[in-house]
């Protein structure tokens, strides 16, 4: 494995790493992505941006986080008063929008199929060991997405 590839593959998919693993972690068990984490994915997802095609780059991330983050947000809210009942965690929403300062908004759809198949296993297997799936079975989505961020990454998604 060449030194380049390490660079230029490699290094981009684990990078959020330190960021992704706690917040799946703390989801997992709290049911919560804390602000903090959030706030650091994006920074650094900024940063990254920044790095690679300066201000100008950065700032285009950030309003695509931005959009990103209204987008969910109205589409949670949307889900909220169609069903009676909160679908979507405001943590999961703040996490789509920093992890789009990674992606940009082209790997945003990636990011959703990734996290969205892997939950949809995880729920698949559960019912095949026989574990009973309701409508109103809570899943923590942050793994997922974290997993579906780190899947936009390596297929190369913009970022």
């Amino acid at each position: 494995m060449s030194a380049a590839f390490l660079v230029t593959t490699v290094l981009p998919v684990l990078l959020p790493l330190p960021l992704t693993l706690p917040a799946s972690l703390i989801d997992l068990r709290r049911r919560i992505i804390p602000d903090g984490l959030n706030l650091a994915l994006l920074v650094l997802g900024l940063a990254v941006a920044a790095g690679a095609g300066g201000a100008p780059a950065a700032g285009s991330r950030l309003a695509e986080a931005g959009l990103a983050f209204g987008l969910v947000w109205a589409l949670r809210a949307l889900h909220a008063r169609l069903s009676g009942r909160i679908g979507l965690g405001l943590g999961d929403v703040k996490f789509m929008g920093a992890a789009t300062a990674w992606t940009g908004l082209a790997g945003l759809p990636v990011l959703i199929l990734g996290a969205s198949l892997s939950a949809l296993a995880l729920v698949g297997l559960g019912a095949l060991a026989g574990r009973r799936i309701e409508r109103a079975t809570a899943l923590p989505f942050g793994p997922f997405l974290a997993l579906g961020l780190h899947a936009a990454l390596l297929l190369g998604a913009p970022g």
